[in-house]
């Protein structure tokens, strides 16, 4: 099984995985973590603690996997869940086995896949070789959890260099909150970020003690951890940046705000070849921005919710953002419960085919044991 980034990972990955595992326990799964811009560098551990998968491959062991895969086995799948395409082409080609890749959008471009899985007839491009499985991501939360209460949760998101600059400025948007409202507030820490290194993300002002943050006024914001939905029990509005929980939440009908600070537009990952153009020494920074600036311009929206309903659900923040303005938009909205209500009928209405898990792990089974 090949994936990338913790999006991946944690909304397509680990879900089938299991599913894979509990219908057909003798199934050897190797899991292989391709080159990713958005990675955390935490993957490859959050992957091998899940003990679904008999050898992890990291990034760095891709080229030596490649070369001496050392598999016995008589008949190989390979299944891809994210990461380039040519990967999965390369995986097919070195070890001889048949390639499934999974697809939520209309880009899956690759004469070599044996089998498209798709997660809506939508995407279709009329070949033969697809299969419309149903969309993964509802494999990957708990719809049945029933929601209610004031709770704001910060989601400052899985990577080390965004966190050192998001984590902050939620931070110093909280302690603006704290002054005008006594709602809780709490922070949900990506399960790719190790909570022992929390502490060199906080500014000088804040400190971690056990499941708290706790700042140099007195404040109290408390940790939970993100892959499990216990946390949303209670939340009334997240603040988020782009990415896979945007769509997570939406399903479970929370209301969002989802910001983009422009401020720090170098660090913002770019598709493709683009992002390591912009790795460039010197130059490489200019281009980003350059880049950035421009796509900005034609972006419509950030927000998964919004981009696959083609229209603002979900509140988004693109801009030059401090904390004054941000802690006074979380407040508009907090105080608009007429428009948080809206928000919240709009994306229940929301709809994408279930039992993607259970569908794809058959094709699987059939293809291996046939």
């Amino acid at each position: 099984m090949l994936t990338n980034s913790p999006g991946e990972i944690g909304g397509w990955f680990l879900p089938l995985a299991k599913t894979i595992k509990e219908t057909y326990p003798i199934i050897d799964i190797i899991a292989v973590l391709l080159p990713c811009q958005y990675a955390s560098g935490t993957e490859a551990k959050v992957v091998a603690e899940s003990k679904l998968f008999s050898r992890v491959i990291d990034r760095d062991e891709l080229l030596k996997f490649l070369i001496s895969p050392q598999l016995n086995d008589k008949k190989i799948l390979i299944l891809q869940l994210g990461g380039d395409p040519y990967w999965g082409t390369l995986f097919k080609i070195r070890l001889k086995g048949k390639l499934f890749i999974y697809s939520d959008s209309l880009v899956h471009i690759n004469r070599w896949a044996d089998k498209i899985l798709l997660a809506d007839p939508k995407f279709s491009k009329g070949r033969k070789n697809e299969v419309v499985v149903g969309n993964l991501i509802l494999d990957s939360i708990d719809t049945s959890i029933s929601i209610d209460g004031s709770s704001i949760a910060f989601l400052p998101g899985s990577r080390p260099y965004g966190l050192k600059l998001v984590l902050p400025l939620m931070l110093e948007t909280s302690e603006q909150l704290k002054e005008k409202m006594d709602n809780p507030i709490k922070f949900i820490i990506s399960p790719f970020i190790p909570l022992e290194t929390l502490s060199e993300y906080l500014p000088s002002s804040f400190r971690v003690e056990n499941n708290k943050i706790i700042s140099s006024s007195g404040n109290i914001y408390y940790i939970e951890r993100g892959g499990s939905w216990n946390w949303v029990k209670d939340v009334k509005l997240a603040i988020n940046i782009p990415g896979t929980n945007t769509l997570q939440l939406a399903l479970l009908g929370i209301p969002q705000i989802t910001i983009l600070p422009l401020q720090w537009a170098d660090y913002i990952p770019l598709e493709g070849i683009l992002e390591w153009i912009s790795r460039i020494p010197l130059i490489g920074r200019f281009i980003k921005r350059t880049v950035i600036n421009k796509l900005i311009k034609k972006l419509n929206f950030i927000a998964l919710p919004n981009i696959i309903s083609r229209r603002k659900i979900t509140e988004e923040f693109i801009d030059k953002i401090n904390p004054n303005i941000l802690a006074q938009k979380i407040l508009d909205l907090l105080n608009d419960q007429k428009r948080l209500d809206k928000m919240k009928d709009e994306l229940r209405s929301i709809r994408f085919l279930g039992g993607a898990g259970e569908n794809i792990a058959k094709l699987i089974g059939d293809e291996l044991f046939e």
